[in-house]
């Protein structure tokens, strides 16, 4: 039987007969890997042992901002001020959801990884940073201005702008995300993550 080792720094899991020189995600030399046991597949005491908020909360930011771009596209094209709201009401829930997403994130960060200086870190706190930042001038500019991107303005074309921002930060945080979980639940090395 194959033996399963975490790198006990940033969580990385190896298998092989013996752990890696180095982990290939956070850099930790051979020292820091130990030796996984099998553990209880039970669902309420792996729920308990095993729950996490980041990944719930920053699931949300992830599924509404794109979802409120279709509806920005579909008022667009019908015109219609009434998706115009609605694409505006799930970028406010997206956008109060994204400081816990933020938050949370870091306390992972810090917890999980004792705060490591790795790149893929420094670009998710960035990304969600700015995400951030994007968010609440997206809710500033629309504000009280039922219908703003049906109008054909400037302050129009700037909400729209920052509305694809929004979909660019969502969408490569996923992509992050992605690498960072699949080199941390990979089966085999992997090379560094940059």
């Amino acid at each position: 039987m194959t033996k399963r080792w975490q790198c006990s720094v940033c969580g990385y899991i190896h298998t092989g007969e013996e752990p890696p020189e180095t982990c290939p995600v956070c850099g930790a030399d051979r020292s820091q890997f130990v030796l996984i046991e099998e553990k209880s597949s039970r669902l309420l005491p792996s729920m308990r042992d095993h729950f996490r908020l980041h990944p719930i909360v920053a699931h949300f930011p992830n599924g509404l901002i794109p979802t409120a771009l279709f509806f920005v596209v579909l008022a667009l094209a019908a015109q219609s001020s009434r998706l115009e709201e609605t694409a505006f009401w799930l970028l406010m829930v997206a956008g109060a959801v994204i400081p816990v997403s933020l938050i949370s994130g870091l306390y992972e960060w810090r917890k999980e990884f004792a705060g490591r200086r790795a790149a893929i870190f420094t670009k998710k706190i960035v990304l969600a940073s700015l995400l951030l930042v994007l968010a609440l001038l997206a809710l500033i500019l629309r504000g009280g201005q039922a219908g703003l991107l049906l109008r054909n303005d400037l302050q129009s074309w700037l909400y729209g702008g920052v509305l694809l921002g929004m979909l660019l930060c969502v969408i490569l945080l996923g992509h992050y995300g992605s690498i960072l979980v699949a080199s941390l639940y990979s089966t085999s090395s992997q090379e560094s993550v940059d």
